[in-house]
């Protein structure tokens, strides 16, 4: 017979931070491949890496300021670290920044802030962030593929180089929608010389057409999956941010304020509807504009 187990003592760790990160094109969990690091605000020589577990979590550990918290040290709330109990008791959080680099070239750097620690998986919420296309699963922070990103798959793919025309100078990180008759809009994000790949699933096909069907059988067959087409409402948001930044931070990307596009080089609108073909990709450019740019006007601008 065994001799009883005494449990002599029990260590709790907390962890400040934990963060899973999605393709914003495909819905896809994304672990591999990222370096994620977090430091307190305005501090970034005590940044900390983190380490991704099996389920591809990025867990941030170690981070100044919070290993007391994180061990139930000195001025730690009392109860067992990590309980309801101790959230409930738990001192005034720090802000860090969070930045993202793609080490694969698959997506674009970005920066975020968070309160932590933070209880859960960390789930971004900006002010007057409008709200983004329902998605199943665990939180995630979203993440946008760099221009030079190549589809893995059958996907549609829309393309620009977006020009700031008053500042003569790229639209750096300025976000593009882009919605099907119908459908989800997707989103999409220029690099720091405004050069956009916004990658998403192709809108079901065209079987037959608009209006009420009196005889299914009588309707002529929809026309081949490659000559299908869609028209899509293209809108552009953009704030002018001097000087650029290396990562911008993700809630002044995506509550960025509507921008007017130019078809042209005399005219602008607030809507592009271009068309989208199966198997071609679709590349927005102001007619007559140098170097097939999109001109974009900027209706505000950012610190």
């Amino acid at each position: 017979m065994r001799p009883p187990v005494h449990r002599l003592e029990v260590l709790s760790r907390v962890t400040p931070l934990g963060v899973r990160f999605r393709d914003e094109s495909t819905g896809a969990l994304v672990g591999d491949g990222l370096q994620v690091s977090a430091f307190p605000e305005g501090q970034p020589r005590l940044r900390r890496a983190s380490i991704v577990n099996r389920s591809g979590v990025h867990v941030l550990m170690d981070l100044p300021g919070l290993r007391d918290l994180e061990y139930g040290g000195q001025g730690v709330p009392p109860g067992d670290a990590g309980d309801a109990a101790w959230w409930a008791s738990l001192p005034a959080r720090k802000p860090f920044t969070v930045e993202v680099e793609d080490a694969m070239g698959r997506f674009l750097p970005c920066s975020f802030r968070a309160e932590l620690p933070f209880p859960g998986l960390f789930q971004l919420t900006c002010p007057g962030l409008p709200p983004a296309p329902p998605l199943s699963g665990p939180p995630a922070v979203p993440l946008f593929s760099a221009p030079t990103r190549v589809s893995g798959g059958p996907l549609a793919v829309l393309r620009a180089e977006l020009w700031d025309a008053d500042a003569q100078a790229p639209a750096a990180w300025a976000c593009v929608e882009a919605t099907p008759a119908g459908g989800t809009p997707a989103r999409g994000v220029t690099d720091a010389q405004g050069r956009l790949a916004l990658f998403f699933p192709y809108p079901e096909p065209v079987d037959f057409p608009p209006g009420p069907i009196e005889d299914p059988d009588a309707l002529p067959p929809g026309p081949p999956l490659l000559e299908q087409t869609w028209a899509l409402q293209v809108r552009v948001f953009y704030a002018r941010r001097t000087p650029v930044p290396a990562r911008p931070d993700l809630c002044d990307t995506l509550s960025q304020p509507s921008s007017w596009a130019w078809t042209d080089t005399d005219s602008s609108v607030e809507l592009l509807e271009p068309t989208l073909r199966y198997g071609q990709e679709l590349v927005l450019k102001t007619q007559d504009a140098p170097r097939s740019r999109l001109w974009i006007t900027s209706t505000g601008s950012l610190p």
